[in-house]
């Protein structure tokens, strides 16, 4: 391999820039929507098909919840906050470090999200922070399992508990994770789960709602279906509104929950082929100095593991992180800084006016750049990469790392060009 940068001339380590393929579907997902396509099945009004086998297969993963096939993970967090009872005048405890649905369906239920800090070493919620977030009018806790690390749940639930608050988990990017034994999902009183594309269980857009108790699973079966769905399932007093429901159509798509059983049903070999090529790769990039590898804390497991983030530190961080991705491209890696900024950076929740709340008796928080510094720290240090998944990207595990290594000894040239 040449030592001089492919930024200036050399050859780069990977030459052709091979992109990752993701989602790779298989004959099994093929055969499961044609024969959707065959019988015309289209649609779904009550629980039935496919939709009902991927809520079962489910339901056994996290341990007999009441699980719900909805349109999209956002669906399912909106579904969560409003069965748990989010409404104007409460407070929910959310993550800055988070993609946007975790919190922005709170808007819909009128609650105010008041933003936490991060975790230095995992990027997750703060429990610390949490604790100091708590209000009178605090009702609940959000939490995501971020890049499939499970949050410190004893501690998060320690404090639920002290102050009398409910816990949602966003499972979006920790299929199949684990905490003390426990799969993520099964722990809070409600999660939400993505089947976005993008995701090691994917279906297109679809996403799935969980609940512990049966109350909590009726209210949101009535915010998103209604007639058969709702009169199957919601046996209590509010079964009395089943023929409306309560104004929301979160159905999911038959072809969505066809391709959600399928990798479902695959999902957990997946997830070993991925964690094996992971390991690797942190295996050669924890070599190098500088080179911060995601940490996997002792009773966790990452699970499907979405998103490998590297935090740089030392004579990393001498190098503005525009040069620095640049060079790393130019090398034919497929890298980029993290899509989602910390909440508390964004217009949405800086801005002293937002249109959504321009009546002033609507409480709301205010954020500035600086309020949550380790969730800054975390964003602006950070390099995506690939999560190599299959046989074939093995080798692309290796020249990921050739490359690094090559740009780890060029970090002083790099500097001075700035």
């Amino acid at each position: 391999m040449t030592t001089t940068l492919a930024l200036d001339g050399g050859a780069p380590t990977l030459p052709d820039s091979p992109q990752l393929q993701w989602p790779r579907l298989t004959p099994a997902h093929h055969d499961a929507v044609h024969k959707l396509l065959d019988a015309a099945e289209l649609s779904y009004y009550g629980r039935e098909g496919e939709a009902e086998r991927l809520e079962n297969q489910w339901r056994t993963r996290l341990g007999g919840a009441h699980t719900l096939a909805v349109s999209s993970g956002t669906a399912a967090l909106h579904s969560a906050f409003y069965a748990l009872g989010a409404e104007p005048g409460t407070e929910v405890i959310c993550p800055t470090n988070t993609f946007l649905a975790t919190v922005m369906p709170l808007i819909q239920t009128g609650a105010t999200p008041v933003l936490a800090d991060a975790e230095d070493d995992t990027g997750n919620i703060d429990p610390a922070s949490i604790k100091n977030a708590i209000t009178d009018k605090t009702v609940g806790i959000v939490v995501t399992h971020l890049w499939g690390h499970p949050c410190d749940m004893d501690a998060i639930t320690a404090i639920a508990r002290e102050h009398n608050l409910w816990i949602v988990e966003d499972c979006s990017h920790a299929h199949g994770a684990t905490y003390s034994g426990r799969e993520v999902g099964s722990i809070g009183d409600a999660a939400a789960i993505s089947f976005q594309s993008a995701k090691l269980v994917f279906a297109g857009q679809g996403g799935l709602f969980a609940a512990r108790e049966r109350e909590v699973f009726e209210r949101a079966v009535l915010l998103g279906h209604f007639r058969v769905r709702a009169k199957q399932d919601v046996t209590s007093d509010l079964g009395r509104y089943a023929s409306t429901g309560f104004g929301l159509n979160y159905r999911m798509h038959p072809v969505s929950a066809a391709l959600a059983r399928v990798s479902t049903e695959q999902m957990d070999d997946l997830i070993q082929q991925r964690q094996a090529k992971l390991n690797r790769l942190t295996e050669r990039l924890s070599q190098i100095p500088g080179l911060r590898t995601p940490v996997t804390r002792p009773g966790c497991d990452r699970g499907a593991y979405y998103g490998y983030k590297l935090r740089l530190s030392g004579d990393w961080l001498d190098v503005p992180m525009k040069t620095l991705v640049s060079a790393l491209q130019a090398e034919g890696l497929d890298i980029h800084q993290p899509g989602s900024a910390p909440l508390h950076t964004t217009e949405f929740f800086q801005d002293a006016i937002v249109p959504v709340f321009t009546n002033s008796e609507v409480p709301r928080r205010q954020y500035q750049r600086g309020d949550f510094p380790v969730a800054e720290a975390v964003w602006s240090q950070s390099l995506s990469l690939p999560t190599f998944t299959f046989e074939d990207e093995a080798p692309l595990v290796e020249a990921y790392a050739d490359a690094f290594e090559k740009i780890a000894s060029h970090l002083g040239s790099l500097r001075d060009r700035a």
